[in-house]
């Protein structure tokens, strides 16, 4: 149950923007790379602590506040082998330098996680003409049942991204 709300939650901020007619500019996309490290030990376990991913982005700038929505595709999760889908949705706030929270959720193996992840982000957007480059780090909150009774480990990562943004 918890699940479900989560992800209504992070469906209700990506999609919010829409409904606010014209107090939002009008949204941008853009596609970028993501790694991911994860700061736990896991690799004595088999597990790998890199990852990189593909992710693409709809950000929609209000007048005090910028949602996100963002699908990314982790090519081989902590060296399982196995790809993984991740949608997550940001709250930001800031011009040039900017901060937010975000929560996502993970799809790994046909199977969606029990709990979801939650970030603290903060970046810069350097304004390239009629695009722009959105470069950031976060922090990411993981929780893992299965992961934590097998390994006692969490999976909480720090991860950097570039994304090149059109129509900002």
């Amino acid at each position: 149950m918890r699940k479900h709300i989560m992800i209504g939650v992070a469906l209700l901020a990506m999609t919010l923007p829409t409904f606010a007619g014209n107090a939002f500019a009008g949204p941008s996309i853009g596609a970028g790379v993501h790694y991911l490290h994860n700061l736990s030990d896991i690799q004595d376990n088999g597990f790998d602590q890199n990852s990189f991913s593909m992710l693409g982005s709809i950000l929609f700038a209000g007048p005090l506040l910028k949602f996100e929505g963002q699908l990314e595709y982790v090519f081989d999760l902590m060296g399982t082998g196995e790809g993984a889908f991740m949608p997550q949705a940001y709250v930001l706030v800031g011009g040039f330098i900017y901060g937010g929270l975000g929560i996502g959720v993970v799809n790994f193996d046909g199977e969606w996680a029990d709990d979801p992840f939650y970030n603290l982000r903060a970046g810069v957007n350097l304004p390239l003409g009629g695009m722009g480059l959105d470069v950031y780090g976060t922090y990411q909150f993981w929780t893992d049942d299965d992961l934590e009774d097998l390994t006692g480990d969490d999976l909480d990562s720090i991860t950097f991204a570039a994304i090149l943004r059109f129509g900002m």
